[in-house]
This record gives C-alpha cells, sequence and structure tokens, in this order.
C-alpha cells in the first residue's frame, strides 16, 4: 500500500491505494489523527477515478491512478 501525503488539495490529506489482484483499495486519511474518512474498494478504474476526484484534484486523481494500474 503506497501512501500519498496531499496536504490541503485533499479532504484530510492522506490518500492510501493498493492494487491486489485487480481490486483496488483506496482510503483517505486524516492528516492529524490518521483516522479513516473514507474507505472504497473498486475493480473498475472509471469508478477508482470518480472516488478519486470526489476528494481530491484531478492532478492527484491522476497520480493515484497511474500508481494503481501499473
Amino acid at each position: 500500500m503506497k501512501t500519498f501525503k496531499i496536504g490541503e488539495s485533499c479532504m484530510g490529506g492522506i490518500i492510501k491505494a493498493d492494487n491486489k489482484k485487480g481490486v483496488m483499495h483506496i482510503q483517505v486519511l486524516d492528516w492529524y489523527t490518521k483516522d479513516v474518512l473514507r474507505n472504497w474498494k473498486c475493480t473498475d478504474q472509471m469508478e477508482a477515478y470518480e472516488c478519486l476526484t470526489e476528494v481530491t484534484t484531478h492532478y492527484y486523481a491522476d497520480q493515484v491512478m497511474n500508481y494503481l494500474i501499473k
């Protein structure tokens, strides 16, 4: 699981992402408390991208997606 410390451009400031066996697991964490604010499991790339754009900018959503589809 890779951690993206985005800061002000993201709800909570931190996104953790991983892709295991075709299932993309995405978590949005609070910067200070590390509490999970959002938690998604997606099998479709478009669904994962839409979830990411709800909580961050398109630029950072692209960065996370590039990691997930490698």
